[in-house]
């Protein structure tokens, strides 16, 4: 999978479970309903299989994003998962993600895999089927580093509110991704040459879930709120009466936490829907890269 400039252990979390995602799309054969990645593993020892529509199909490259998700979910002293299912639906790029960190994911664990576990993945409380594989008494932990560098940003959120937690060991996550937001305000800003459009759900509040779109030159960039933002990948941009369509790469839809297609439904004041209409494609079609534009 692609490296990232990630700031969290979440951000990274996160698109580990979109590269495998990806990765089980492209071995499924069309037409699917569900597509079901499961990862087990204890120590070095570590299965992973993908169900499509319940029945195994084989897929490659799944396990190091599967096994770097695990580094990533270690709590101190408490562990990480032993067990990882990711679930997928067609035409979205939603999951529901669910671990166990609890009941024994083999009917035999091997020994050295339970060394090599209590090992690099110390727990105050071992489970008793942990235990009771081991070959001698539990051994001493060694200094392994799961995602550290990633502590030293939270004293520097940068405007990113979403909470700091640790990624779950157990239970269930769930990603929506937006599929539109409502625009009931919006300000144009001009200057040397750089333009910034800005849709914003509630004129004046900080909080409210926003959109902009910039460009400088032949550069161009749109962003949402939480830092989120692709430079590129944005394929197309139609005005269809009241609603403002993006169609994204994977990968944009990814950054900006969205569906392949976004809606902006358009609530706006007449002066500023046509203001809309007539700043776009100025700031748009000079940009390199320039998305598709239609409905202007």
């Amino acid at each position: 999978m692609k490296t990232g400039n990630w700031s969290t252990r979440h951000d990274e979390g996160h698109a580990l479970r979109m590269a495998i995602g990806d990765l089980a799309r492209a071995a499924a054969a069309p037409e699917w309903t569900r597509l079901v990645a499961r990862h087990a593993e204890v120590g070095s020892h570590a299965v992973t299989t993908l169900l499509r529509d319940g029945r195994e199909i084989s897929a490659e490259g799944m396990r190091e994003p599967f096994r770097r998700l695990r580094e990533l979910s270690y709590q101190a002293d408490t562990g990480t998962w032993f067990t990882c299912e990711l679930a997928f639906e067609p035409g979205s790029r939603r999951y529901t993600c669910r671990a166990g960190s609890a009941e024994p994911p083999f009917v035999d664990v091997p020994a050295a895999a339970a060394l090599a576990e209590l090992t690099t993945f110390f727990r105050e409380t071992p489970p008793g089927w942990l235990l009771a594989a081991l070959p001698t008494a539990p051994p001493l932990p060694l200094p392994f580093g799961h995602g550290e560098r990633y502590e030293g940003w939270s004293r520097h959120d940068f405007g990113d509110r979403r909470p700091r937690r640790p990624l779950p060991i157990s239970g269930e996550v769930t990603y929506v991704p937006d599929r539109a937001m409502t625009a009931r305000a919006m300000a144009y800003d001009r200057e040397r040459g750089s333009h910034l459009v800005y849709l914003t759900e509630r004129d004046g509040d900080p909080e409210s879930g926003f959109l902009m779109v910039t460009s400088s030159r032949d550069t161009w960039y749109v962003g949402r709120e939480g830092m989120r933002g692709a430079g590129e990948g944005v394929r197309a941009v139609t005005l269809d009466g009241s609603t403002l369509r993006l169609e994204l790469t994977p990968e944009a839809a990814d950054l900006l936490e969205t569906e392949q297609v976004f809606e902006i439904r358009l609530e706006l004041p007449p002066e500023s829907a046509a203001e809309l209409r007539a700043v776009l494609p100025r700031m748009l079609r000079p940009v390199a890269g320039a998305p598709d534009l239609s409905g202007f």
